[in-house]
């Protein structure tokens, strides 16, 4: 029988919600923190050196969350200025989409919605009577969770399917992304979203490995397995610094010069990262021995969180 995942501990979940990580990309108005794209990197690297399941959540929500600016100001006012406002979902499509009066009904599943427990609202994609593709925020009560977690990490993060059966969305509540609205869009809007999602996961994966870092004591380990505890260190610390480098001159270009935006440079940094921290993690793994394979010790959970977040496919070479 397979074990029903829960999801964040109060205690984490209510340092997300105090340090308003889930709204690092939303407007002040809507109680937002309006961060730059450095700014709001370096949260999210901090959120994942704490602990796996929560740094995930913080990071597919802020992202998630980030689709604020792409909704009108009538719709952005009334779903993110709840202030334990997440949003979760998937980028697949409706089954069904059906065209009403002052909005639509939505029928379908999906998976894998990161925060399904604790969000207000799930997102989705779906194709309009008129053959366009846009997205939906659907609210909580109209989604049926699904417990199809099966994988080995991020036990926390209640990362579950869902199902709607013609849920109502209003007219406000359809977006379309990379279409900032300027009512409720400020300078990281007008980022094309691959680029946001490619830096956010970079941040996310340096914090993670950073977690396991931080939950081993090198006095715990032998000479050769303290050197690769030192390179794995020494790779995160250089790399952010790179990605903060990267991000501050990409923030400097918006909005005006955001076509002129180097997006192979940005693809290759989060490839190349991807390629060289898993390979580090795992020297370290071989070389610490059995501490790493413990699972009471916390750096067997973060490499698991680790290794299960190396498979998002922004990491892969094709």
């Amino acid at each position: 029988m397979n074990q029903i995942q829960k999801g964040l501990p109060d205690q984490l979940l209510n340092k997300a919600f105090n340090k308003a990580w889930f709204k690092l990309f939303v407007r002040k108005e809507f109680n937002g923190l309006q961060l730059s794209l450095p700014d709001g990197l370096e949260e999210l690297q901090n959120a994942c050196q704490i602990n796996g399941s929560l740094g995930w959540c913080v990071n597919l929500g802020a992202g998630a969350n980030y689709f604020s600016g792409f909704f009108s100001g009538k719709g952005a006012k009334k779903i993110f200025t709840n202030a334990e406002c997440v949003l979760a979902g998937s980028g697949g499509l409706a089954e069904i989409v059906e065209e009403v009066e002052n909005g639509f009904l939505i029928s379908g599943k999906w998976g894998k919605a990161t925060g399904a427990i604790h969000a207000t609202y799930f997102t989705c994609n779906g194709i309009l009577p008129s053959g366009e593709t846009v997205s939906f925020a659907i609210s909580k009560d109209q989604v049926r969770l699904i417990d199809d977690w099966q994988l080995f990490g991020m036990k926390q993060s209640s990362s579950l399917g869902f199902a709607t059966e013609k849920a109502f969305v209003p007219s406000e509540f359809v977006f379309r992304i990379n279409e900032p609205e300027i009512e409720s869009s400020y300078e990281i809007h007008h980022l094309p979203f691959n680029c946001f999602a490619q830096f956010s996961m970079t941040a996310a994966i340096i914090g993670l490995a950073e977690g396991i870092i931080q939950n081993i004591t090198p006095s715990e380990l032998k000479e050769v397995a303290q050197k690769s505890l030192a390179e794995l260190k020494n790779y995160c610390d250089n790399t952010a610094k790179t990605l903060k480098r990267t991000a501050e001159k990409v923030w400097g270009q918006l909005p005006k010069k955001a076509t002129d935006i180097d997006t192979l440079e940005i693809e290759n940094l989060v490839k190349q990262t991807g390629i060289e921290i898993f390979q580090k993690v795992n020297q370290l793994y071989f070389d610490a021995g059995l501490i790493m394979a413990d699972e009471k010790h916390l750096a067997h959970e973060s490499y698991k969180d680790f290794m299960l977040a190396i498979q998002h496919s922004i990491f892969k070479k094709n």
